[in-house]
Order: C-alpha cells, then structure tokens, then sequence
C-alpha cells in the first residue's frame, strides 16, 4: 500500500478513519461462504476493540 492516497485507502473497521501505510495498521482476513474478506484497522487498539465487541 505504499502508492495509497486517503482518497483510495480502507476505513478502518472500528473507527472508520482512514487506513493509511503506516505500521500501525492491521488486516484481519477471513474466509466466508468461499470469499476472502480482508477487515482493515488503524491500530491494534482498534483491532482488539473490534475482537471484543464480536467475540460475543
């Protein structure tokens, strides 16, 4: 992602900013009904929230 723009960039999963190339960032992909499904966070601290808040 390093010719990224915030124009193009994911929004984070939790907070919706912005995900930009940063190493803060973090991608959690999945697998569902056979299609891989990347989630893009800002910051492991939106990360963690977001396995908090679905960990139900």
């Amino acid at each position: 992602m390093t010719d990224s723009t915030d124009e193009d960039s994911p929004e984070c999963r939790q907070c919706g900013s912005p995900v930009g190339s940063s190493s803060e960032q973090r991608v959690v992909t999945t697998v569902e009904e056979g299609t891989a499904v990347h989630r893009h966070f800002c910051s492991d601290d939106c990360r963690e929230q977001w396995v908090s808040s679905n960990a139900a």
